[in-house]
C-alpha cells in the first residue's frame, strides 16, 4: 500500500496541537508567563480572562502563528491562575456526546425558534 504524502506546512511554524497546549509558567522580565498554542478563538478567550494581562497592553507581547506568550496578571498567584486557565480550557474544548434525546430536544428548540 503506498504512503500518502504529508500535508504541506509552512516553514518554521510550530505544531498546532488540538485543541491547545500550554507550557509550564516561567518567571521572565518580572512577570510569570507561559506559551499557549491554540486556535485564534481559544487565544481570544484566554485574552479576555482577568487573570492574564491583555495581550495588546503587555510589553512582552509576542506572537508567532498560533503561539502566544501569555503574561499572568501579578494580582493573581501564578500557579493558581495557570491551573485555572488549563482547567477551563480543558473543560471548554472537550467534546461531549449529549445522547440522542438531548440532540432531539436541541433540534426541536432550534426549529421552534426559526418559526418565530
Amino acid at each position: 500500500m503506498p504512503l500518502e504524502p504529508l500535508p504541506e506546512r509552512s516553514q518554521g511554524m510550530p505544531p498546532r496541537p488540538k485543541p491547545f497546549h500550554m507550557t509550564e509558567p516561567a518567571f521572565q522580565n518580572g512577570l510569570w508567563v507561559f506559551w499557549l498554542t491554540a486556535d485564534d478563538n481559544v487565544i481570544q478567550f484566554v485574552n479576555a480572562l482577568n487573570c492574564v494581562l491583555p495581550f495588546a497592553n503587555s510589553p512582552f507581547f509576542r506572537r508567532a502563528g498560533a503561539r502566544i506568550l501569555v503574561s499572568i496578571n501579578p494580582r493573581y498567584d501564578h500557579r493558581e491562575a495557570w491551573a485555572f486557565i488549563q482547567e477551563v480550557l480543558q473543560g471548554e474544548t472537550e467534546l461531549v456526546d449529549l445522547g440522542e434525546s438531548w440532540e432531539q430536544a436541541i433540534n426541536g428548540a432550534c426549529q421552534h425558534e426559526d418559526e418565530l
